[in-house]
Formats: C-alpha cells, sequence, structure tokens
C-alpha cells in the first residue's frame, strides 16, 4: 500500500511537468522523462510525505537547469561564431562564462532547496542516481535502439 501510495503522489507531483511538455507520439523525451522519474523514485526510497515536498521542488529546478544549460548553448554558439567569423570575441566569451556561472548558481539553490525537503542521505543519493541514470543513457545510445541488444521487456511509462 504505501508503495501505491508513493507512486500515486510521485504521478501527481509530475503531472504538470508533463502535461507542459510538447508530447507527440513516441517522443523520445518523453520516455526518457517517464524512464528518470522511475529510476530517482527507486534509488531515493522516498517516503509519501517527502515524495510530495520533494518532486515539486525537483521539478522546478529541472526547469531552471533546463534554462540555463539552453543559454550555455546558445553563448557557446555565440562565441564559436565570434571566433570563426571576427565577432565581438571579448563580448561573447564573457556571456558564455556568465551563463556557465549562472547554472552552477541555479544547482547551489537547488540543493538548498532539497536541504529543506530531504535528509543528507538521499539528496546524495538524488545526485549520485541522475549522475548513474545519465550515464546508463549514454552506454543505451551506444548500443543502438531501444529492442536491440537488451535484456528485459522494455518499460513504458505511458
Amino acid at each position: 500500500m504505501k508503495r501505491f501510495l508513493l507512486l500515486a503522489i510521485t504521478i501527481m507531483a509530475v503531472m504538470p511537468v508533463l502535461k507542459a511538455q510538447p508530447a507527440p507520439e513516441n517522443d523520445w523525451r518523453d520516455r526518457v522523462r517517464c524512464e528518470r522519474i522511475a529510476f530517482i523514485t527507486s534509488q531515493l526510497d522516498l517516503t509519501p510525505a517527502e515524495a510530495e515536498k520533494f518532486w515539486p521542488v525537483y521539478n522546478e529546478y529541472k526547469g531552471q537547469k533546463a534554462e540555463a544549460q539552453k543559454e550555455i548553448r546558445e553563448t557557446y554558439r555565440a562565441l564559436k561564431e565570434a571566433m570563426e567569423n571576427g565577432g565581438d570575441i571579448e563580448t561573447s566569451l564573457n556571456n558564455y562564462v556568465k551563463a556557465l556561472d549562472a547554472k552552477a548558481g541555479t544547482e547551489a539553490q537547488a540543493l538548498k532547496a532539497y536541504k529543506k525537503v530531504l535528509p543528507m542521505e538521499k539528496i546524495a543519493k538524488l545526485y549520485l542516481s541522475e549522475e548513474k541514470f545519465r550515464m546508463d543513457q549514454i552506454h543505451k545510445l551506444h548500443r543502438g535502439p531501444v529492442g536491440h541488444h537488451h535484456n528485459g521487456p522494455e518499460r513504458h511509462c505511458r
């Protein structure tokens, strides 16, 4: 019963994020997002009360980190273009470094917010789980399409 309640709370907490994203059929981003949620949920072994507090905070900062990463990509492209086409390299470089600093600041803010809703051990597990999930996804890319070279049934969260 505890697991069912935890799953229900997790789904309710994550649904606004999933609904906010464009959802074309078989969108790989949705699949990866669902896999990440399931993976983190299982790794952290959240209580229902923790899940109810954690997921809104996680979703907020996940969005902020994604925006910060987008800014890094844009300023990187601008820097590269300035280098290739003789543009304003100093301004482009300063903007790129500011974007990197902003993302680091977002991570520090997220950690402060996580400390308000989870014990330190679970926060540490969160960061380790996110990195493990990221590495697993990279390894999946190297192994080829889903269904090839994998053991067990495919998992879908829809």
